[in-house]
């Protein structure tokens, strides 16, 4: 089998076990694959839109040991997502995409408990909408790979205890508390290249929008003060 990378090592973590597992947008269903293989889940159904992707998803899982515990659909985000799903992962596209999908495939989320996204921008946007839809942030994992930062979020039904800042929408409640390495060295990076952005000729409104940036991202790595971190609240 395929090693996972980081990002999918992270989701296939949070997939609680002996949940039925759909993989919407499965790309080479590695994933789906993985998880069977190691025994977390038994049976899954595995997405994808497009006939190209989808043949190349089905010829995996039917080149697997696995292929008679598989739903392979062609589908549209949730239309068809089987009535036994407990558990959703959309990883690998927009945070819009992502939560364009949810939002048209509600009525399919009765019995789904846990959702796993992985959306590379407009994480806020992911967390909003999950939020919305009767869901709460119950992990989340930042990983560095090939250069670039993913936030691998763990959503299970439910609300939370009490409702979320802007600034754990847009950063993470479970990150901001964990402040784990990776996470900090996003911080760090962001605050960088704001610096670089700073050093340019902006307009005073860009230039206080981008200070304030500046200051809430150094508040959040501990380098500064309270109220400093209320321009991103």
């Amino acid at each position: 089998m395929k090693r996972l990378s980081l990002r999918l090592q992270a989701a296939f973590d949070f997939v609680p076990q002996g949940s039925y597992f759909a993989d919407i947008g499965a790309d080479h269903a590695y994933l789906t694959l993985a998880l069977l293989e190691k025994g977390k889940i038994e049976w899954a159904q595995a997405v994808e839109n497009k006939t190209g992707p989808f043949i190349r998803m089905k010829t995996n899982v039917d080149a697997s040991p696995y292929a008679s515990h598989v739903l392979c659909t062609q589908a549209d985000g949730l239309d068809q997502l089987s009535e036994d799903v407990d558990c959703i992962a959309l990883c690998g596209m927009g945070g819009k995409l992502a939560a364009d999908i949810l939002e048209r495939g509600k009525s399919k989320l009765e019995r789904v408990s846990t959702l796993i996204l992985d959306p590379h921008r407009d994480l806020s946007c992911v967390r909003k909408k999950a939020v919305e839809l009767g869901y709460r942030v119950e992990d989340e994992k930042m990983v560095y790979e090939d250069k670039i930062y993913y936030s691998i979020i763990l959503f299970r039904k439910g609300a939370s205890e009490k409702p979320y800042t802007n600034l754990e929408l847009a950063l993470g409640p479970a990150l901001l508390r964990k402040r784990d390495p990776v996470f900090l060295s996003f911080l760090a990076d962001a605050q960088k290249k704001v610096g670089k952005i700073l050093d340019k000729g902006l307009s005073e409104t860009s230039r206080r929008k981008y200070l304030n940036l500046y200051r809430a991202l150094k508040s959040i790595r501990g380098e500064g003060g309270s109220e400093e971190r209320k321009s991103l609240t």
